[in-house]
């Protein structure tokens, strides 16, 4: 079994051992807590762009995906930004210089050059605010994220955009968030706003679905979950995973389309046995290139890799010849088809990816 096969097994354990998706009364006591404190400045210059959603570019960033898996509450939301390495004021971090005691035996040894490391001290703070009639309402939450980036003189590439991942739980609703990224000093505030909806648990009593569909670079299982919130760059986490994922679903030629997704509305039968029967195809247009033999997963979360390899047949005076070969780059849609045997209810997802 795989690492990341034995990962997703060991996440299956905490969601079906604690309830992943639980009652609704733990959103209203999550409801009860205590607001984190936004400073007024960072906060006036977030409320002051609510209702047009005007940026405030004193540190530029970009929104470039928002998932969402099943937690405590309702789900897990997942948004990634995009942020350059120059907007974080990285400065050179040399090592402290020797006490003198130390001072003459280094005279003896050869001396190396220093490592140099590049830092980056930041703040990131986030208001949810519930959308009522159309606009932003009432405050739901508020966050602070203290945040701490470290390369190596040379990593560090200015220009270079690097994805970040922050995760947070909220009750069903739809809801806008207003981020703010700051230096420590608060002189620079920059802000993007994000509209985003979260579902409802209980509206898949009755009807299968899926959360978005994405690939998954790589899995990897943490000694334990987060405590606290954390702005994570190149990966977030889930439960007692780590997730790099790719949200555009742009995938290297000869590459596997490693695929990640959660069964909302999967029924298990008296034994507490899921029986999910799916389906894959690769399809260009209206033509099917890849079709992949159906599988019964016995599990409502899937981490499923997809070998884009198909069978080409050569037709010759001498007969037919066929050979498998790589999926060509270009442009193409992976159509799910589920089955829940234990429910009778079926969904289908169409899921645009890219070989490149």
């Amino acid at each position: 079994m795989s690492r990341k096969k034995i990962a997703v097994v060991a996440l299956l354990a905490v969601i079906l051992t604690t309830g992943l998706t639980v009652s609704l009364s733990a959103q209203k006591q999550a409801k009860t807590e205590p607001k984190v404190f936004i400073p007024k400045e960072v906060k006036a210059v977030m409320e002051a762009g609510l209702l047009t959603q005007q940026p405030r570019l004193d540190i530029p960033f970009a929104f470039s995906g928002h998932l969402y898996l099943p937690a405590a509450g309702s789900f897990q939301n997942i948004f990634c930004l995009e942020i350059a390495n120059r907007e974080l004021g990285f400065v050179p971090l040399t090592p402290a210089p020797p006490a003198k005691a130390e001072e003459k035996a280094a005279e003896d040894k050869p001396q190396a050059e220093p490592v140099i490391e590049m830092l980056a001290n930041f703040e990131l703070f986030i208001q949810f605010r519930e959308i009522s009639g159309g606009l932003p309402g009432q405050v739901y939450r508020e966050i602070f994220v203290p945040c701490e980036e470290k390369l190596t003189a040379a990593e560090f590439n200015p220009d270079k955009v690097e994805k970040y991942y922050v995760a947070y739980p909220l009750p069903a609703g739809k809801y806008l968030a207003a981020f703010a990224l700051t230096s420590i000093d608060l002189k620079k505030i920059g802000t993007q706003y994000f509209e985003f909806s979260t579902p409802d648990p209980a509206s898949f009593s009755s009807r299968l679905d899926t959360t978005p569909v994405f690939s998954a670079k790589a899995i990897d299982r943490m000694d334990a979950p987060d405590r606290r919130i954390i702005l994570h760059k190149n990966y977030f986490t889930f439960a007692t995973l780590k997730i790099t994922p790719i949200l555009d679903n742009v995938i290297g030629f000869k590459e596997n389309f490693d695929i990640f997704y959660f069964n909302l509305g999967a029924q298990p039968n008296a034994e507490e046995k899921y029986s999910l029967e799916t389906n894959f195809e690769v399809k260009k247009g209206e033509e099917t290139v890849i079709r992949f033999a159906p599988v019964v997963f016995p599990f409502p979360i899937i981490s499923q890799p997809l070998p884009l390899k198909r069978m080409v047949v050569t037709k010759t005076e001498a007969g037919e010849t066929q050979e498998e070969k790589d999926l060509e780059p270009g442009s193409y849609i992976l159509v799910i088809k589920i089955q829940d045997r234990n429910s009778g209810y079926s969904t289908t997802k169409n899921v645009p990816f890219e070989v490149k």
